[in-house]
């Protein structure tokens, strides 16, 4: 499956199906400094993650079209592949994935575009951390941001607060390891929780210019400076938990 095989061209479509996930589910959602979001892209949203509900919410929300990075595994789902596409998420496709990522994340970022990404990966997935926790950020989104090399491209820090909220299991770990065989997450017995929001805040912190880490991105500095930039929006989401 190609990466952006079936991203729905409609943004506004996008919106609305978000909105109808949400609708029914009678959540109490507070936004938080919303007037901190771009009028416009391009924007590399950065959020902690740890619920299915997550790219909903935001895409909703934030009142704005999100193309999301998502799981290998949701893109061998039926169902949840269609409803992700049609929402503008976009599951990773192989165990090679980086350049296709770099490539339809540029292409996208270049149209003005928004994409969403959960630094924290899948682990926070399985093991729920109590709210206001943030797990440590893997640094693929800051090569991203930084290899993309598109003027004015913005990285927004976002947090979800849960303040009340129910959990369940909800699949078996090993029908995931079928799905996907590379994640060593899903080598293990127990089940993936699911975790359905009963009232939560979503706050927005402020954006950050890739440009003066942009400068410094070449050579032996490369490393030192995906490192920092990793580290200032991690600690930006996890100001934004306990503010």
């Amino acid at each position: 499956m190609n990466l952006l095989e079936s991203i729905v061209p409609f943004d506004s479509y996008a919106t609305a199906m978000a909105q109808d996930v949400l609708g029914w589910l009678g959540m109490s959602v507070k936004v938080q400094n919303l007037d901190r979001l771009p009028p416009s892209g391009p924007l590399l949203i950065v959020c902690n993650h740890r619920s299915f509900l997550d790219p909903f919410l935001l895409t909703s929300f934030l009142k704005t079209p999100i193309n999301f990075v998502c799981h290998r595994y949701m893109g061998n789902v039926p169902v949840l592949r269609e409803v992700l596409q049609t929402c503008g998420g976009f599951p990773l496709s192989n165990s090679d994935w980086y350049p296709d990522l770099l490539h339809h994340s540029t292409e996208l970022f270049d149209r003005g575009k928004t994409i969403g990404i959960f630094p924290e990966g899948a682990a926070p997935m399985l093991d729920t951390p109590a709210p206001g926790v943030l797990r440590p950020f893997y640094r693929g989104f800051a090569h991203l941001a930084l290899q993309a090399k598109v003027v004015n491209l913005q990285i927004l820090p976002v947090a979800i607060f849960s303040q009340a909220e129910m959990q369940w299991p909800a699949v078996p770990l090993s029908v995931l390891h079928r799905l996907d065989p590379l994640e060593p997450l899903f080598k293990q017995d127990g089940w993936h929780p699911a975790v359905l929001y009963r009232e939560i805040a979503i706050r927005i912190g402020t954006p950050i210019s890739i440009a003066p880490y942009s400068e410094h991105y070449h050579g032996r500095q490369a490393g030192t400076v995906v490192k920092d930039l990793t580290a200032t929006l991690s600690r930006q989401v996890a100001d934004l938990l306990v503010a």
